[in-house]
Formats: C-alpha cells, sequence, structure tokens
C-alpha cells in the first residue's frame, strides 16, 4: 500500500508517522524494533549502511566509521566527515539516513512510502533547506514540502476547533533550538514570529559533561582524551546518558577507561545546572526577541499555552524555567514530545496531496488532541481542516547586494522581511541598462552583507537591447522556504531568470569587483534618477521640489561636455540679439556643459558637429537649413548622439521639420494657445507629462508654453507631454541606442522660466541626451552626487 508520510528528521533521533483517512487520526510508523524513534546515527563500514540503535551501538564502542550530530551542519559548504574510507557531506549522510530509515519502516509496517513532508529547524537558512530536500529526493522520497518544526507540531497539538489562543513552542531538539510563536484561532495556525539557533541542542549540554569529565581525567591521568578518536566517542555516548539519566536522579556517575587507566567521576543534577545555566539563558534571549518583534507589549502574560517540543525540554531545569517565568506549567498531557514534530508533519503531507483533512469523526478523536473542538465540523462530525488554515512564515529576511550611492557602498538591500509570508512575492524597481545583468541574494537581518548569508547569484536578460528600461526584480520564500526570483520589464512582460551557484567565501571577492565596476561606469545620476513625484522634499508652489538636488544629474556632473545650439529662431535660448546669456545656458552650464550657440548654421557643421554631445535646434518660420545640413544632423543622431529639435506654432517649425521627416518620417504642425501648468498624467492620452521617465525625475508640473504644435504621425516616436487638447505635444525616440526628443514648443525655453518645472526639465533632457548608458561617463574632474 503506498503512503505519504511525514519525517521529523531529527539531529539525534528521528521519527515517521502518516495520516489515516479512515480513523481521522495520525499513526506513528514504528520501526522494527517496535520502537516510535530512530536514532540519527549513522555507521558506513565496508560499502555497508546502518542506522538507529545499531550504529549508536558502534558508535558507543569506538567505531570510527559512525556519525551522529550532522543534521546540524547541514547545507555547510567544505564540512565533511571521513567514514569508511570517503568524505561525506552532511547532505550527504542525510540522503544515505533516509534511505535506510524508509526501507526499514517500510519493511516493518508492510507499506509502501511514497511522498513525505519532511521536517527542519524553523532557523534553517535557504542551503539548509535545499540541502534537506536534496537529500529527500536522493532516498528516494517524493519531498511534498519542507516544514518547519515547530509549526509541525503546532499543527499536531493546536488543531482542536477550540478559540483563539496564543501557543508558543520551545521546541529544544538535539542539535537546534527553535522558539515561534503562533495564533491558533479555531481550525486555523498563523505563526506570528520565530526565532532560533540551529547550532544550539542537547549535544551542546552534552559537551559540558564530556569537558568536564575529559578534563577530570587529564587531571588523574595525564591523558587527554581529544588525542583518543575511539575512547572520545565512547564519552560521548555516555554523557548523553548520564544527562538523559539526571532527567529523573540527583545524580551518577561515568566511568572512563583509556590507556590503561580508569576514573570513576560523580555528576550531580545541580552540578549540571549550574555548569548549563549560560545555555539556557541563550533560549530565553530567543523567546525575549521574539516578544521584542511582535511588540506592543507582547510578553509572557500574553500567551494561553506554552508546548514543550525535542527529547532535550526533557531536562528538568527546562521546565523550571518555563514556570519561573510563564508563571504555570508548560503543556505536557497528552504530547509526545519525541513525536509531536512527525505527527504535524503527517497531518502536512495530507493536506498537501488533497487539501483537505479531516480530524476524528466516527472513528474517534484525533491522536494528538487537546480538550474540545468548536471548529469546522465535516459529513462524518470530523473537525476539517485545509491547507489554507496553516500559515507560516519567514525566519529570516532577504535582500540583494547593491551599491548604494549616498554610503558610497555595497550593503544588502532589504526586499523580504523576517516574519513575511511564505509563497507571496515582494519586489524592487531597478532601472537596467544591460542586456545582462547579475544580481546577488543574501540572506539575514543586517544591511552589512558581511553579517548575511549570500545565496545565489541571478542572471536576468533584460531583453531591452542595451537600451534603459525600468524593470520589477522580486523575491518569494515558496512554500518550502526556499527562495525563488522572478523579473519583469516595465510593460509587465517576465524576463528570464537563471540560478547560479556561488561560493559563499567569495563574497569578499564580488564585493570588491561590484565596488570597482561602480566607480569605473558610474553616471552621474542622482538616487530620484526617474522618480516624478519625489516623498518628504521641500515644494514650490507647483508642486515641485525645490533645489537642483532633484535634478537627474547634480551640479557640475558635466564638465568637458559640449551642448551645440543653433538657434536660428534668433532668441528663443540663447538671446543672441542683447547679448547676454538665456536662463537656459545659465543652467546649463551649472550642470557642467559648454555652450556654444549660434544664429546661422556654421559653414563647417560636419567638420565639428562629432565634438559635442548633443545638437539642439531652435526652429524658424524661414528654413535656414540646407539639406546638406539636414543629412549631417541626421548622420550625427545615427551614430549615437542626441539631438533635441524645438519647434513652435505653425510656422514655426520650418527648420525642424525636415530633420524630423528625415529621421523618424513625422512632423510638427498646428497651432494652439497654451500658458498653462499642467501635471502628471492622469490615464493614456490624458493632458499631462509621462510620469517617473529619466527626463521627468523631478517634475510633478509644468508650464506648458504659450504657443504649442503638435507631433503628427508618431511611428518610431513615443509620447512625453500631452497638450490641455490631448495632444501629443512632446515626444522622444530611445531606440537603437539612440536618442531624440521632439519639443513642440512645450517650453519656450525663455518665457515663464522660473515657473512649474521649466528649468528642470531643460537640463535633465540634455543630461538624457548624453546618453552615457550607451557612452559610458568620463566624469573628466566632474562631481558626483555623494
Amino acid at each position: 500500500m503506498k503512503i505519504n508520510v511525514g519525517i521529523d528528521l531529527g539531529t539525534t533521533y528521528s521519527a515517521v508517522a502518516t495520516f489515516n483517512k479512515q480513523k481521522g487520526a495520525v499513526e506513528i510508523l514504528k520501526n522494527d524494533l517496535d520502537k516510535s524513534c530512530t536514532p540519527s546515527v549513522i555507521c558506513i563500514e565496508n560499502g555497508q549502511v546502518t542506522i538507529g540503535e545499531e550504529a549508536k551501538t558502534l558508535q558507543a564502542a569506538g567505531n570510527l566509521n559512525t556519525a551522529a550530530f550532522y543534521k546540524s551542519m547541514m547545507g555547510e559548504k567544505g564540512y565533511t566527515l571521513y567514514l569508511d574510507d570517503k568524505d561525506y557531506t552532511p547532505e550527504d549522510l542525510s540522503a544515505e539516513y533516509l534511505r535506510a530509515l524508509k526501507r526499514n519502516v517500510e519493511e516493518a509496517n508492510g507499506v509502501q512510502i511514497d511522498g513525505a513532508v519532511i521536517t527542519v529547524p524553523a532557523y534553517f537558512n535557504e542551503e539548509q533547506r535545499t540541502a534537506t530536500m536534496r537529500a529527500g529526493q536522493r532516498a528516494g522520497l517524493k519531498v511534498l514540502k519542507i516544514i518547519n518544526e515547530p509549526t509541525s507540531a503546532i499543527i499536531a497539538y493546536g488543531l482542536t476547533g477550540q478559540g483563539k489562543k496564543n501557543v508558543m513552542v520551545y521546541d529544544l531538539g538535539g542539535g537546534t533550538f527553535d522558539v515561534t510563536i503562533a495564533e491558533v484561532n479555531g481550525t486555523k495556525v498563523r505563526v506570528i514570529t520565530t526565532n532560533g539557533n540551529h547550532q544550539l541542542g542537547g549535544k551542546d549540554w552534552d559537551l559540558v559533561l564530556i569537558n568536564e569529565l575529559a578534563q577530570r581525567f587529564l587531571d588523574d591521568y595525564g591523558v587527554d582524551l581529544n588525542d583518543y578518536p575511539e575512547e572520545y566517542k565512547e564519552l560521548q555516548v555516555k554523557c548523553e546518558e548520564t544527562k538523559k539519566k539526571l532527567t529523573s536522579l540527583p545524580s551518577t556517575s561515568v566511568t572512563i577507561q583509556c590507556e590503561g587507566y580508569s576514573g570513576k567521576y560523580e555528576v550531580t543534577r545541580e552540578f549540571f545546572k549550574e555548569q548549563t545555566v549560560n545555555l539556557l539563558n541563550e533560549t530565553k534571549s530567543l523567546i525575549d526577541r521574539c516578544f521584542a518583534e511582535i511588540g506592543g507589549g507582547f510578553g509572557w502574560h500574553s500567551l494561553d499555552e506554552v508546548v514543550l517540543v525535542g527529547g532535550s525540554t526533557r531536562m528538568p531545569q527546562v521546565k523550571e524555567m518555563i514556570i519561573e517565568e510563564y508563571g504555570k506549567p508548560p503543556i505536557t498531557k497528552n504530547i509526545d514530545v519525541d513525536t509531536i514534530v512527525a505527527s504535524g508533519a503527517a497531518m502536512q503531507a495530507q493536506l498537501c496531496t488533497e487539501d483537505v483533512l479531516v480530524l476524528g469523526g466516527n472513528a474517534g478523536a484525533p491522536t494528538m488532541s487537546i480538550g474540545g473542538s468548536a471548529g469546522t465540523v465535516g459529513n462524518s462530525g470530523g473537525l476539517v481542516i485545509r491547507g489554507a488554515d496553516i500559515q507560516d512564515i519567514t525566519a529570516h529576511s532577504l535582500g540583494i547586494l547593491v551599491y548604494d550611492n549616498d554610503k558610497e557602498a555595497v550593503e544588502n538591500s532589504i526586499i523580504i522581511k523576517k516574519g513575511s509570508e511564505y509563497n507571496k512575492y515582494f519586489g524592487q524597481e531597478y532601472f537596467l541598462s544591460a542586456k545582462e545583468i547579475e544580481i546577488f541574494v543574501l540572506q539575514g537581518e543586517s544591511t552589512n552583507p558581511y553579517e548575511s548569508n549570500l545565496l545565489c547569484k541571478y542572471v536576468i536578460e533584460t531583453g531591452n537591447g542595451g537600451k534603459p528600461t525600468k524593470s520589477l526584480v522580486e523575491l518569494c520564500y515558496n512554500n518550502n522556504g526556499i527562495v525563488d526570483v522572478r523579473a519583469k520589464n516595465d510593460s509587465g512582460a517576465q524576463l528570464k531568470v537563471d540560478k547560479v551557484s556561488v561560493d559563499s567565501s567569495s563574497l569578499r571577492e564580488i564585493i570588491e569587483d561590484m565596488t570597482e565596476k561602480i566607480k569605473k561606469s558610474r553616471l552621474p545620476y542622482s538616487q530620484w534618477a526617474g522618480v516624478s513625484n519625489i516623498p518628504t522634499t521641500k515644494l514650490d508652489s507647483y508642486g515641485n521640489p525645490q533645489g537642483s538636488d532633484y535634478d537627474l544629474t547634480p551640479d557640475g556632473a558635466f564638465k568637458g561636455y559640449k551642448i551645440l545650439i543653433l538657434d536660428l529662431y534668433g532668441r528663443a535660448v540663447a538671446k543672441l540679439d542683447s547679448g547676454k546669456k538665456s536662463p537656459a545656458i545659465i543652467a546649463l552650464e551649472k550642470k557642467g556643459f559648454t555652450v556654444d550657440a549660434y544664429d546661422t548654421v556654421p559653414s563647417n557643421l560636419a567638420r565639428i558637429i562629432d565634438s559635442y554631445c548633443q545638437v539642439w535646434v531652435v526652429s524658424n518660420h524661414q528654413q535656414k537649413i540646407s539639406s546638406a545640413d539636414v543629412r549631417v544632423i541626421a548622420d550625427y543622431y545615427k551614430r549615437g548622439h542626441g539631438v533635441y529639435l524645438w519647434g513652435d506654432n505653425d510656422p514655426f517649425y520650418a527648420d525642424v521639420n525636415p530633420i524630423i521627416s528625415a529621421i523618424f518620417g513625422s512632423s510638427l504642425s498646428g497651432n494652439y494657445e497654451g500658458n498653462k501648468v499642467l501635471g502628471i498624467q492622469s490615464g493614456p492620452r490624458s493632458p499631462g507629462i509621462v510620469a517617473d521617465h529619466l527626463i521627468t525625475t523631478g517634475i510633478v508640473s509644468f508650464y506648458e508654453g504659450i504657443t504649442i504644435s503638435h507631433v503628427d504621425n508618431l511611428r518610431r516616436l513615443k509620447p512625453l507631454t500631452y497638450s490641455s487638447d490631448g495632444l501629443v505635444v512632446t515626444a522622444y525616440s530611445d531606440e537603437n541606442e539612440t536618442r531624440a526628443l521632439i519639443d513642440g514648443g512645450f517650453t519656450r525655453l525663455y518665457c515663464n522660466w522660473d515657473s512649474a518645472g521649466t528649468d528642470r526639465y531643460v537640463v535633465n533632457a540634455a543630461a538624457w541626451l548624453v546618453n552615457l548608458e550607451r557612452f559610458g561617463y568620463d566624469p573628466k574632474g566632474g562631481t558626483f552626487l555623494k
């Protein structure tokens, strides 16, 4: 008979359970020795794998081909154990153990195990969960889900249909510790917070005894047991047994033999308690951290019940501490601390396959229930639980390695905060210009990347041909607590994402490489690049942020860059007739640009044009530009250089229309009155400026211009602003790594200069037309935004 099971893959003991639908109850599947728990000890000798009690006996006899406590090192790269002339990783050993355990349980119970839910400590990270899942798959199991041990315990204990209550699970196993607080409301379980230490467990209490007794033996006979592996393994087993004896006895003795010497040593419960109080205090600190994370004065008084899970909770000092802090004893009735986790996992296995579980009913009450029931009742009279009733949370924050311009340092930018829901995507928008980008995902609570765990590298193909594109990168913890990454462009199309394993030891090298690349290719864009409505700033009367800090680029950034302005209108930009610089030129020079303005087309235009980063043409009503000059400007544009083509109301676009037609097959036309202040577009084709383009950085409202024309036949052009009549008055091109701006009098460049974003629009447009994403940035002494 094929069945699905829950497996508590413990550090010291493991248990297997299944949910019997006919009985509406969990059944513990015993091993071939008719025991509910199997020691998580493995022996590999002469190619043969032995587990459980037999392996533990071999360990006690000092067999060097035995291994225990390997679970706590799961996912640790570079950690191996040498058994039977071969190195084994914790994942290897777990796979071998699970394969043998599966076979043992199948033969003892006459079943065939198909799928399994495997439990892990709540504080296991991504790599540890992934390694556990792989181990299960290598053992021949269909891994239905990885579930947190405390959550599994709450499922088995708490689903009784009773009213609302706050439950703490104190889970102290042989090698790990977790504390989880959940709200149980009828048939629903919602985990509120969790903390833990996957390197803290009963083995640490054992180690206190091991070190104490080894020191006594060294003092008496001058023999260091650390130098004798077989005898040391014997001592490990003896100390574990001593710990267990002290749960019921006030004292016990341990005999040690090595190098012909024999010593007998007494250990009292009181001595053991005093020597391990620091370990117990560590668990209390993690509980206090849970309370702090919940906030609102939540504390011991807020708990309705405390449940002990894990064999190490049998130590009397654990229960004493709970009573001292909580004021009353923890729940012990009908709780088997060794099998409750496997029971909950078995119930979860049923929910994974059918998404519904009926406890009790005609067959009787559930095996792990406490008290009466008042929840949803099925046709059979049993309590009905559905998969959606169980809501677990993440134990670790998740972020992306980024360069923080403000701090001029690489940091972990946290996207998913600890305590978030599983299977929910959280995202961050990025302005991506490369055809392919790499992101590094980190797990941890600190923004300091060196205090975080580097998980993986993800390569995202932007599909933008190298053109700047705003993309959304999203992270998710799936139902197994394993990270999924996806990305999509600004139109919502999914981008290809490939996962690449990385060595966490290379984090420093990755950060140094990232920092160097940033310094070499850093664009002089502000932190607000591509953001129109900037929060928490001082605003002018039109709602625009005050000050040049909110421009696309900082002042002085473009020192050494030259703009050529062909002011064929005669005064719109340069005011050449008065000999004074216009506000437009003053603003551009403030950004570091050098501006050369002519009121006619230079005869040597073809020779000088490539010394400029962009060309502006301000049109007149009578064409002054020749067809040869049109070709020069068109060729200049096709080589990737930016052009700004400004016209106005009919007929003041005679000079730019030949250029617009030659490059884009479009033109300006019409004569409309403007002289209005417009804002961000409220919808497609509505009056206003498009939001969140690089040009519109820091612009919420703008001056429309006294008179305007509109762009006919957009073709390769995209709308940037719509007039108050809903016509496209400004359009841009950003294709094939070329950039152009077509302006139908959107701003007169010399009228109402200080109102509604005109100055910011002009300097943003100039910075954008430099096309740094294609040509790169040579600061040439320029100033970066700090």
